[in-house]
């Protein structure tokens, strides 16, 4: 399966990565999340829910309930388990297994190992490293069929490139890329205000269409 690196220095990098791990994710997914325990598999959860258009305040552990069921008008269903209490996949049939993975919602699994024989041979596996004391290595493996899913690009490092206001280096991995700050973001975004801004070759027609 392709498999992606995403290192984060902090929470905030850590949202980015699953704004863009988000782009990929369907309805009908199934993901489990490895990692020790306070590798911040919840903590990813609750961004990736919050990249999904739910309310990621609202997202907390479900260790003791084993499983917790999101619904929203204009966001996707998602079903979180945490199986870290179960004893083995024998135990899925009273939670709704079925239900949960009927197609209908994202289904996000903290210690999938515990219901091995309940999954399908091809889910998408996200696998949490501590680095530091904040810092967090993501790896991403994911089904060969997502790579044809719009989105799919966000699933990459970035390149490293230069920020086109100030010129310094800035890492794929940065929060605010391609710019080297949140202050040289505003700047550039005031030149589009005040149309001091400039573009390097001429407007195109197709530049005016509308993408859909």
């Amino acid at each position: 399966m392709p498999r992606f690196e995403r290192p984060s220095r902090s929470l905030e990098q850590t949202d980015h990565i699953a704004w863009d791990f988000s782009a990929s994710v369907r309805p009908g997914d199934i993901i489990r999340l490895d990692g020790d325990m306070g590798a911040g598999k919840t903590t990813f959860v609750r961004l990736l829910a919050k990249a999904l258009r739910h309310d990621g305040t609202q997202i907390s552990s479900p260790t003791y309930v084993v499983m917790n069921l999101y619904e929203a008008d204009d966001a996707p269903t998602i079903a979180h388990l945490d199986c870290y209490r179960l004893g083995d996949e024998s135990e899925l049939d009273a939670l709704g297994w079925d239900t949960v993975t009927d197609g209908s919602a994202i289904v996000l699994i903290e210690w999938a190992e515990k219901i091995e024989d309940a999954l399908p041979k091809h889910i998408a596996r996200i696998t949490i490293t501590p680095t530091g004391e904040t810092d967090r290595l993501f790896v991403f493996e994911v089904p060969e069929s997502w790579m044809d899913r719009a989105g799919s690009a966000a699933l990459s490092p970035r390149p490293a490139t230069r920020c086109p206001v100030t010129g310094e280096r800035v890492d794929g991995d940065c929060p605010t890329y391609p710019f080297s700050s949140e202050r040289a973001r505003l700047i550039d975004l005031g030149k589009w205000f005040d149309e001091s801004h400039t573009i390097t070759r001429p407007v195109e027609q197709g530049d005016l269409e509308d993408e859909f």
